[in-house]
């Protein structure tokens, strides 16, 4: 991960005019205020403050109602979200927690914030970050190294208060992002968890990992001890795939998909059902079933189909059948309005979404060619089947 040369100064924040300047400047643009003050102190630390409230105010509602000093950088982009940080939390359930990469702090900040935590540990690889941790986080214990290199402070921390590996969990979110861009590959992240993991795993009961949402499920397995794997949904997108490693652990993992709304959590386990042999059919019943991200990824929609009685379409990761399916937050429902060859369509005028699955134009070439509006309720699907391409309209169901 990227950082800036220059860091946010949590001095800054303790002068007398600071917080007359951040209410002033509240609702001004940020480009302009950088422009007018460049990286001169204590503007720059105000500023990104400032940024951080007009850009991430959905990101972190809560962080942002206390004095969190917000790093400047790609720290705050790149991290958790409080909703995801906080579901994180929500797995844990030991009383000590160690975080080796702890970036901007905010999955330190929700693990502390559990209500049987009784001690922390934040090690983060950048100096800068690892100073305002201190100051965010300031009943842990931080340190500033790689996770190999912090092993040694963690072990006396560790030594010093008495702790038995029973009480610990420890929580990685390796560095993904090399010189050559992303990689979603276990070894080539930063720590190397396949090579670690046996060490984190003597000093700790359970090892939580973050993941990329691109990753192979099935290179997890590498993990030892691998007990549960959550694929992990959230605003409509695959947000992070987590792997818990449980010492002693033995067996295949279960995995679960978990779809984070704003008031409640919904889930899925592998668990759950029993997988039936599905009827791949070519032609489209009344209803068609899109899987949300999370259930694609998972493969757990499979296991969905059979319990619901719904055939496999031959295009993509789409189900049809003739009665309603139920409404779920896994999945998008459709009643299937007309199937026909290429802009042979009769669509309404008020608009609607396209997707095409194997489709050679892009929607927007197909939408200039129709000549049809944006929308939400409508969704043409642009598909090719071997050599066959066909277009469904289809109308959304709530």
């Amino acid at each position: 991960m990227g950082h800036p040369k220059q860091q946010v100064d949590p001095e800054d924040f303790k002068l007398k005019e600071a917080d007359l300047w951040l209410s002033a400047n509240a609702h001004s643009s940020v480009a302009d205020l950088r422009l007018k003050y460049g990286l001169s102190r204590p503007y720059f630390s105000w500023i990104t403050r400032l940024e951080a409230q007009h850009k991430y105010a959905k990101k972190f509602p809560k962080l942002l109602q206390t004095e969190w000093v917000f790093p400047a950088g790609q720290a705050t982009e790149q991290s958790s979200s409080e909703r995801t940080a906080e579901y994180k939390a929500s797995l844990v359930s030991s009383p000590y927690t160690v975080d080796l990469c702890a970036g901007m702090g905010i999955d330190s900040w929700a693990l502390t914030n559990r209500e049987t935590g009784r001690g922390h540990f934040a090690n983060e690889l950048d100096k800068g970050l690892s100073r305002l941790i201190a100051v965010n986080l300031k009943n842990s214990t931080t340190a500033s190294g790689s996770a190999e290199d912090a092993l040694p402070q963690l072990k006396r921390w560790l030594q010093e208060k008495d702790i038995s590996p029973m009480e610990v969990t420890i929580y990685l979110d390796p560095d993904r992002r090399s010189g050559s861009g992303k990689s979603v590959a276990l070894q080539d992240a930063s720590p190397n968890i396949v090579d670690l993991q046996k060490e984190l795993l003597n000093l700790s009961h359970t090892l939580l990992t973050k993941h990329s949402p691109m990753i192979d499920l099935g290179a997890l397995n590498e993990l030892n001890h691998l007990s549960e794997i959550h694929v992990v949904e959230y605003q409509g997108e695959c947000k992070e795939v987590l792997a818990i490693q449980r010492w002693g652990h033995t067996g295949s993992p279960t995995c679960k998909l978990v779809v984070l709304k704003e008031h409640f959590i919904a889930e899925r386990s592998s668990v759950e059902g029993v997988s039936e042999e599905i009827p791949y059919v070519t032609e489209l019943d009344q209803f068609l079933i899109q899987p949300g991200p999370g259930l694609a990824k998972s493969n757990l929609h499979e296991l969905l189909a059979a319990e619901e009685q719904w055939k496999k379409w031959t295009v993509g990761n789409l189900y049809t059948c003739n009665h309603i399916p139920p409404s779920s937050p896994f999945y998008k429902r459709y009643k299937v309005m007309e199937v026909a060859k290429p802009y042979k369509l009769k669509l309404p005028e008020e608009g609607g979404a396209i997707e095409r699955i194997g489709y050679p134009e892009h929607p927007d070439v197909i939408r200039k060619k129709l000549g049809w509006k944006e929308g939400r309720e409508n969704k043409l699907f642009a598909v090719k089947r071997g050599k066959e391409k066909l277009m469904v309209f289809a109308k959304r169901l709530e």
